[in-house]
């Protein structure tokens, strides 16, 4: 296929505007006058490179003739799955730039450094979707964890913030360092890093005995660079000390933006190369996902700081996200239901996000029990919260209700007795997950407020959370496009 440099715009756009955002920040290192933000700012001009990104993403989804193209000799796929997660981590990026004008109003930071690593963030995780070399999706996994690394420590006069950026570096050197491994297997079994020229190679490895247990002990140590980055147990224990560490604005951009690659890579590893035809994944990802949403939502009840519990809960989420990976061998819906989850998953888990960062910017706190009498003192933040929780917990009238049926239905729909079974767990787990979510809304409505002074979102918040619960109730309300689109995405990877 000959080179077409709009088929890769959206990252030229990224890579130019971190540097943008960079030489923007070289005359307003720190704050100087809080909350003032001119038209040149690192805040505005990232913002706009995100929104310049996102448009050629939207073409690029619509147009069929992307199907099967590849760049770079075949190391960069153009197909739904990558234009899909691009789209993802240009919004989920540019919402969380809303949320860091606002936590970030009266600390002195480096602006320009911090909003050109978030940029540059969402550029490794458009190159981690589209990669399908091992060689690039190890190179573009490290440079989203490099970047994700300083964005966690970036409060260096922090202690809980510098823990938790040495924690997630450790954990993510040591996962690296075994994926890595696992990588120099599969090459050393099949010749070649291509994903599609593995899966062809890997056709007769089933009658070889040793050959077969290579390829089990190389899917396994893959697994474990994958894992660590969706937060899957056992490789999620980074996640609660460096969720509560972090700057809140990092926090939720490592809950959805990271996750989304993760997913992304795990999606198109497990379904163009070490197919279910080749190695049969499925038990061990039934397994892993039992256990991670289990222990995701158990671990969550007696949290007590806000952080620590969307941390659990976003490991339980990754629970319910593979069990969608666990179908994919057997039902068409698979892709996607995932594919929609997580796109609703976005919007609701941002939104809840942005309702705790009011209280982590102007209390200096994310307790729970800081919550009390929050309907008095932020009423419309309050509203929206539940909603949000409503949404996580896969409740009508939200938008998570059609992401968790959707997702279900696949499963089911797969006619595999572990998946169904896998299914029953699911909703089992996700009634447990409504007892620590009402927690938080009773402690908002009825639990007495220590202070009665209102909180008073910035306009840039107050867009954040408006944004994120029109598009939580909204998705549910008319949800044929957003259906379509994941329907589309999933379609065009399928016909590389």
């Amino acid at each position: 296929m000959n080179f077409n440099l709009f088929y890769i715009s959206p990252e030229l756009i990224l890579a130019g505007g971190g540097i943008a955002a960079l030489a923007a920040g070289l005359g307003v290192r720190k704050w100087s006058k809080p909350g003032r933000i001119g038209l040149l700012s690192p805040e505005v001009v990232s913002l706009t490179v995100l929104m310049a990104a996102l448009v050629p993403s939207v073409m690029l989804l619509a147009m069929s003739s992307v199907l099967g193209v590849s760049q770079f000799g075949g190391v960069m796929a153009v197909d739904g799955l990558a234009i899909f997660f691009k789209m993802i981590a240009i919004v989920s990026t540019a919402i969380v730039a809303f949320l860091a004008i606002d936590y970030f109003k009266e600390i002195p930071f480096h602006r320009g450094e911090f909003y050109a690593l978030l940029v540059f963030a969402a550029l490794a995780i458009a190159c981690l979707a589209a990669s399908t070399d091992l060689i690039m999706i190890y190179l573009s996994l490290e440079f989203l964890s490099i970047t994700s690394y300083i964005l966690a420590g970036y409060l260096k006069q922090d202690p809980k913030s510098n823990e938790a950026a040495v924690k997630y570096f450790l954990y993510g050197a040591i996962s690296a360092a075994v994926m890595i491994y696992g990588m120099s297997m599969l090459y050393g079994l099949t010749g070649t890093t291509n994903i599609l020229a593995i899966s062809d190679a890997l056709r007769g490895v089933g009658e070889n005995e040793s050959s077969h247990h290579l390829l089990f002990l190389s899917t396994v140590l893959v697994l474990v660079g994958f894992g660590f980055k969706i937060a899957m147990v056992p490789f999620h224990q980074w996640a609660p000390d460096t969720y509560e560490g972090a700057p809140t604005p990092v926090t939720a951009f490592l809950s959805v933006g990271s996750k989304a690659a993760g997913f992304a890579v795990l999606v198109r590893v497990l379904s163009t190369s070490i197919t279910h035809d080749v190695f049969n994944w499925t038990p061990w990802i039934i397994a892993l996902s039992g256990i991670t949403m289990t222990v995701g939502n158990l671990v969550a009840i007696p949290q007590l700081n806000i952080k620590r519990m969307l941390a659990y809960s976003s490991i339980a989420q990754a629970g319910y996200l593979l069990l969608g990976v666990a179908a994919m061998a057997y039902s068409p819906l698979a892709v996607p239901a995932i594919l929609l989850y997580v796109f609703i998953y976005l919007f609701m888990n941002l939104g809840a996000f942005a309702v705790v960062t009011i209280l982590s910017a102007r209390l200096k706190s994310d307790d729970i029990r800081d919550y009390a009498g929050l309907m008095r003192r932020a009423p419309v933040a309050a509203v929206a919260m539940v909603i949000f929780l409503l949404s996580l917990a896969g409740i009508p009238p939200t938008a998570g209700f059609l992401a968790k049926f959707y997702l279900f239905a696949a499963a089911i729909q797969s006619g595999n007795t572990a998946v169904f079974w896998l299914t029953i767990v699911a909703i089992a787990n996700t009634v447990v997950s409504v007892y620590y979510y009402m927690n938080v809304v009773r402690q908002m409505f009825f639990a007495e407020a220590k202070e009665t002074a209102p909180l008073i979102p910035s306009r840039p918040l107050n867009f954040a959370i408006g944004l994120t619960l029109a598009m939580t109730l909204v998705v549910l309300l008319y949800p044929q496009p957003f259906i379509q689109m994941a329907n589309r995405s999933a379609a065009m990877l399928a016909g590389m």
